[in-house]
């Protein structure tokens, strides 16, 4: 198989948006670990791994008599570290990739318009997915917010801005497209949702374009391609998805690399990097705040006093989410965490740019 070097989107990141200012760049990540390991960071810091911590340049991965690692790189190669082995992060350099840089392979392009909903008004069937999302599968599970007092909500999609032919009235707030009329590649589909309130989800303010379509017969057959070597290489079956849903984020399969993060905690796969990264991947990718929301707030719940690289990524994160639903205060009191957390951590661009949006924030109180 052709080695693709690949950009690492959300799970090999201390957060998205913190990526973007720092001078820290993840070239992969833990997916999975047993007995004692241990990362010794390029400052001496010594980080105890869990499934998504990820691993830097210049990193030391260390593994006791009853230790093993497993990582995935940036090119998406996968590498093995063997008990009592004392190895540098051998990975390839990663890329940085740039917010402003908008791709053609983006659905929506995080810099086009803020594309955050005004949360607090009425409440709306707003799509969660999929949205912003390319597509491997044309049976997509469709996933929308609830509304108080309805009991039932019409389905409809538009192709290229056309209605289609399909429509479905379902009583919960999920339903799996059945595949006719079929979807198609190369075509942009979006989902619409109408409440029996008369809530409808095209009532949503600063959505923007939520559009998603299929992959190309060309990038389902890469897709599977690295996916077969992953099968092959990752005995471990909740590594394996792991690390296949970081080829799919690679491919801007959004929707499909929630799916499996989302399964991976519900078996019990509980760790700080996968709720932040699927916190990151609301916020930036998606641009679903409350959702962002819930999993940076599991992300500090389930991290340990001495986790301060996912502590502060989350604070940070929750810093964001506040700011964008005009909280100052709790967005203020977040961000401070956060700052003291990337003081510790020697991350000084993260520091400035935290000071930054303080003063924003404060100026924005006071004019209140």
């Amino acid at each position: 198989m052709k080695i693709r070097v690949a950009v690492f989107i959300a799970l090999s990141s201390i957060a998205t948006t913190a990526l973007a200012a720092s001078n820290r760049i993840s070239n992969g990540l833990i997916i999975h670990t047993s007995g004692e390991v241990a990362i010794e960071r390029q400052n001496g810091r010594i980080v105890r791994p869990t499934s998504g911590t990820p691993i830097y340049p210049g990193d030391k991965l260390r593994t006791a008599q009853n230790g093993q690692v497993m990582l995935q790189c940036a090119d998406l190669g996968i590498k093995s570290i063997a008990p009592a082995e004392n190895q540098l992060n051998s990975c390839l350099l990663a890329k940085e990739k740039s917010q402003a840089e908008c791709s053609r392979d983006l659905i929506k392009c995080p810099d086009r318009g803020d594309g955050k909903i005004a949360w607090n008004s009425a409440p709306i069937p707003y799509i969660i997915s999929p949205r912003r999302t390319k597509l491997l599968n044309n049976k997509p599970i469709l996933r929308w917010n609830p509304v108080a007092g309805a009991t039932s909500y019409k389905l409809s999609l538009r192709e290229n801005g056309a209605k289609l032919n399909w429509e479905m009235t379902v009583s919960g707030t999920e339903f799996v497209y059945p595949g006719e009329p079929a979807l198609k590649p190369g075509a942009s589909y979006k989902l619409i949702v109408e409440a029996n309130t008369g809530a409808s989800s095209e009532s949503a303010v600063g959505e923007g374009d939520i559009e998603f379509r299929l992959l190309d017969e060309g990038e389902v057959e890469r897709v599977k391609s690295e996916v077969g070597a992953i099968d092959k290489q990752v005995p471990n079956e909740n590594a394996k998805k792991l690390a296949i849903s970081t080829i799919y984020l690679n491919t801007n399969l959004i929707a499909e690399a929630i799916e499996i993060l989302e399964s991976l905690q519900k078996i019990g796969v509980e760790t700080p990097p996968i709720y932040r990264s699927l916190g990151d991947l609301y916020m930036e990718r998606l641009q679903l705040i409350p959702q962002a929301e819930d999993y940076y707030s599991q992300a500090i719940n389930a991290a340990k006093p001495d986790e301060i690289e996912e502590l502060t990524a989350a604070r940070y994160g929750l810093g964001q989410v506040h700011s964008a639903m005009r909280n100052n205060l709790e967005a203020m009191k977040y961000l401070r965490m956060a700052k003291d957390g990337f003081q510790s951590l020697g991350d000084l661009p993260m520091v400035e740019k935290v000071e930054k949006q303080l003063r924003d924030l404060q100026r924005r109180e006071d004019r209140k």
